[in-house]
């Protein structure tokens, strides 16, 4: 067990007390070492676990002392001497009672069972927060959710991604390129998670009672918020957020090839007829070009994951692809019209109603695209199993 501390000196001996008070050997057949990885805390933290080191708990309590370089850092420095030490399973939770030192079982429970990685959760069916959590809290944890699964594009099917609380095998850690990114706070707690529902792992929940700390103060700061973000940003290249940009510009340039194509097309069939009867024909034709850009390029561009899931796509994958497309495109114009229609009735002067109605057919647009015609998701679950299981799939595989 790793428990990274700074300035913990009013927890940190009543937690060690508690972990190896659960008799973890009897209970689960794995025995507890704990690795307190103190940043030169100046109340005295390092002190008390160096007295506990060669006192009470002789043998079983590990001190290592680092310079203050955040969470993130001493995680990885931590987590590298667990490895070097031999250790099969490392576990990390935090010092100040926000984990239930009983929940340890359960997590090293769900090892046993066959899990890779077992993450304890507070929003995963059983899990709890405390009634007494500052909204701001729940509203930053939210938030965090939100941009590391829409910006950073980590598996949505795992619901907590910024806790402390965790159980992993020594081949998962040893997988991890901790130099992928520069992560000091509370950023790689994100970049862990991204990297195990990246790596094929087995990944489940147990769910957990958070609670608010004992003693002490938070150390999250704005600098960690930033980082956060940062960091969401540098992960899958296939995120949301991500994904939605590659979609507008493949859109722009969509648009940008409907009026070169229209163009170059009356010049080629109707160079000396300035407005012409049939020009509506060649409007379709452009239409139809573009819609076939569009088309190769969301294929090639912007889903880029759902191409790479399963191998390459097969002609008559791709002809289904594209009668789909066709039909969103369809979708699309009948949403544009249906809107201008509606808001032109409501008062809406008609280009801001026709620019509303384009912003709809667009979100429309791309939610068809991802969730229907280019969904990795459904392309995954025909090649490979999920990745992330429950305790209950775990046991009966055992």
């Amino acid at each position: 067990m790793i428990v990274p501390t700074y300035n913990e000196a009013g927890n940190i001996a009543a937690l060690l007390d508690e972990l190896f008070a659960l008799r973890t050997r009897e209970r689960t057949g794995w025995d507890l070492h704990v690795l307190v990885r103190d940043d030169r805390s100046p109340d005295g933290t390092g002190e008390i676990v160096e007295e506990i080191a060669s006192g009470k708990h002789r043998g079983k309590v590990i001190l290592s002392r680092g310079t203050k370089q955040g969470l993130g850092k001493a995680l990885e420095l931590a987590f590298a001497e667990a490895l070097d030490r031999g250790y099969e399973v490392v576990m990390t939770m935090d010092a100040d009672f926000s984990h239930a030192p009983v929940d340890v079982v359960p997590l090293l429970q769900a090892i046993e069972s066959g899990a890779d990685v077992a993450v304890g959760s507070r929003y995963t069916p059983g899990g709890l927060i405390p009634g007494d959590w500052p909204l701001s809290q729940i509203v930053r944890t939210r938030v965090a959710g939100t941009v590391a699964r829409g910006v950073g594009g980590i598996d949505p099917g795992l619901r907590e991604l910024t806790t402390n609380f965790r159980a992993m095998r020594r081949v998962v850690l040893e997988s991890i390129d901790f130099d992928r990114v520069r992560a000091r706070g509370y950023g790689f707690q994100i970049f862990l998670a991204n990297a195990f529902t990246t790596g094929g792992w087995n990944v489940t929940e147990v769910p957990i009672s958070f609670h608010t700390r004992a003693h002490g103060v938070s150390k999250a700061s704005v600098k960690d918020v930033l980082e956060f973000v940062r960091i969401a940003v540098q992960l899958n290249d296939d995120s949301p957020f991500k994904q939605l940009v590659r979609f507008l510009l493949v859109g722009v340039s969509g648009t940008l090839v409907n009026l070169g194509s229209l163009w170059l097309l009356r010049q080629i069939f109707m160079p000396e007829d300035p407005v012409g009867d049939r020009v509506w024909l060649l409007s379709a034709a452009a239409i139809q070009i573009s819609i076939l850009w569009n088309f190769i390029w969301h294929t090639a561009f912007t889903f880029k994951r759902y191409r790479r899931v399963g191998g390459e796509l097969g002609p008559r994958q791709i002809l289904v692809n594209l009668a789909k497309f066709e039909g969103a495109s369809a979708l699309t114009q009948t949403v544009i019209f249906g809107a201008f229609v509606v808001f032109s009735n409501l008062g809406v002067f008609y280009l801001i109603a026709q620019a509303l109605g384009i912003v709809i057919a667009v979100a429309v647009n791309y939610w068809v695209s991802s969730h229907y015609i280019w969904d990795w998701r459904r392309r995954l679950s025909d090649v490979a199993a999920p990745a992330l299981a429950s305790p209950q799939e775990l046991r009966r595989a055992a």
